[in-house]
């Protein structure tokens, strides 16, 4: 408790950096949940239309669209990790004398380092706290600008729209009666249009421990490359 007390009074007291990798991990929270929701939304259309259809251009696509959306997300990872760990080092330069006080004030090499890992999530967790009141507030806005984007995306990657239905296909949510339905025609319903919350908080649940535990590892990390520098702050 003693911990958590100490580490807040930190935080508040240095709102400038904690404020910045507030901000950081929330925004890159969004894209990262983001881009597995653009999978999952590839994925639920994938599936709806792979077993009725056989289009080796859509296949082709579809393959080349989750590869992307892997590989932007392993990017945005990165960029969020490096970011991460140099606003982290900022910090604890900035908070080398409150650690150097807690040496001289007898707390071990081992308090100083939890210390530094409690005040890095704090500002983590904030950002998570934020995010997570935006889907639940703003859930139809995040779905419209997943769909906006999704074609923006696969245009950019050269991706071009597939004419996989023929004129005795109908695409509709509840079929026409006065639609011409010989026996060669096939009804088809879709929904690509909105995503389960359930789903959307699978894709923010995952990010949300793996900016834990990334944060958390650069944070050890970080602490003891201080510590082997820094002798008259981690006296063993």
């Amino acid at each position: 408790m003693k911990s958590i007390r100490y580490a807040f009074a930190s935080v508040s007291y240095h709102k400038k950096i904690s404020f910045g990798i507030g901000v950081c991990s929330a925004f890159f929270l969004f894209i990262l949940t983001s881009i597995l929701n653009l999978i999952d939304i590839e994925k639920s259309f994938y599936n709806q239309i792979s077993n009725l259809l056989n289009v080796t251009d859509y296949h082709t696509n579809y393959q080349k669209t989750i590869q992307f959306y892997s590989s932007l997300y392993l990017i945005t990872l990165f960029v969020w990790g490096l970011l991460f760990t140099m606003l982290l080092f900022i910090s604890l330069k900035i908070k080398k004398q409150d650690m150097m006080k807690w040496r001289i004030m007898g707390f071990s090499n081992r308090f100083v380092i939890k210390q530094s890992i409690l005040e890095s999530i704090i500002p983590i967790l904030a950002g998570i706290i934020t995010m997570a009141l935006f889907l639940i507030v703003c859930q139809h806005t995040y779905e419209y600008i997943l769909i906006q984007v999704r074609p923006l995306l696969a245009k950019s990657l050269g991706v071009k729209p597939v004419a996989f239905f023929s004129s005795k296909v109908l695409i509709e949510s509840t079929p026409n009666h006065l639609a011409n339905t010989a026996s060669d025609t096939h009804f088809l319903s879709m929904s690509i249009s909105n995503l389960p919350i359930l789903t959307i908080f699978k894709a923010f649940s995952r990010n949300c421990l793996l900016l834990l535990s990334v944060g958390s590892s650069i944070t050890l990390f970080l602490t003891y490359f201080l510590s082997f520098n820094s002798k008259k702050v981690f006296r063993t």
